[in-house]
């Protein structure tokens, strides 16, 4: 009498513990399924640039002429945060959010979409710093060293 009830047992313990494992199996995949998910690949030209340039109205660094602090944020959706600071203290402080564009198939010109004035930038990953390039041409500044955005680590 004792046998034909063990059988039952055996069976039935078995079979849910298949339904377990197979269980746990498809939990670890939905798991595995959101990690990868949220490894989104960050691009190199995303952070935060900073630097001081000279006055809007200038194409060179004055001696009388503190210059103006820039601060550029650049985020993965293409969106951006741009301070301007006179450090003269004559202007208040600026600052445009918007969205910005790739000008060119490499990625290295940016166009920042709602800036009227030193709106193009030169994208240089290997420094990781911003180049502000010049209106109306989109070339380097003679004075390049005074329109550089260096990359905060």
């Amino acid at each position: 009498m004792k046998k034909p009830l063990l059988i039952p047992l055996i069976a039935s313990s078995v079979l849910l513990g298949c339904q377990d494992s197979k269980q746990t199996s498809s939990e670890s995949n939905q798991q595995v399924d959101q990690v990868s998910e949220q490894k989104v690949t960050v691009a190199k030209w995303v952070g935060k640039y900073q630097g001081t340039t000279s006055c809007m109205g200038c194409i060179s660094r004055c001696e009388e002429c503190p210059g103006m602090a820039v601060d550029l944020v650049l985020d993965q959706d293409k969106t951006y945060t741009l301070k301007r600071e006179s450090l003269s203290g004559h202007n208040e402080i600026e600052t445009i959010q918007g969205h910005f564009r790739f000008s060119n198939p490499d990625q290295s010109k940016i166009e920042l979409m709602q800036v009227k004035t030193r709106n193009l930038i030169y994208v240089d990953l290997d420094q990781q710093l911003l180049e502000i390039l010049e209106d109306q041409t989109g070339h380097i500044y003679n004075s390049e060293d005074d329109f550089i955005l260096e990359k905060n680590i």
